[in-house]
């Protein structure tokens, strides 16, 4: 984020970063992260029966970000009322999981043509 440098902040923030960066940050606040998104979804709260009836519209915030000093990115996800557990990956465990899914859709809809 523009502006001056707390102490503690040995390098200049990514480009991608807007959070601001205060000299009393304790540790945990000390990230950077990029604009969140939003994403509306339909979930279900019944993982064992995952049936229509059971999906409910749930709007989904996504952010990425990394530590100051380190170099593991991580991506959350969580409801934006937070009715259901965050998720947090690495970005790499982010990208895996991406592409897995797509390639279970993919296989999914070749099935079904």
């Amino acid at each position: 984020m523009p502006g001056s440098q707390p102490s503690w902040q040995h390098q200049p923030c990514p480009a991608w970063c807007i959070r601001e960066h205060d000299e009393d940050d304790i540790p945990l606040d000390r990230y950077h992260q990029a604009e969140p998104s939003r994403l509306p979804v339909l979930m279900s709260d019944h993982p064992e029966e995952p049936r229509l009836s059971t999906f409910a519209p749930v709007e989904l915030t996504i952010r990425v970000g990394r530590y100051v000093d380190e170099m593991v990115g991580w991506v959350a996800i969580e409801p934006v009322e937070l009715t259901a557990p965050r998720m947090v990956l690495t970005a790499e465990s982010a990208h895996r999981l991406a592409k897995q899914v797509q390639d279970q859709l993919r296989q999914q809809a070749a099935a079904d043509e």
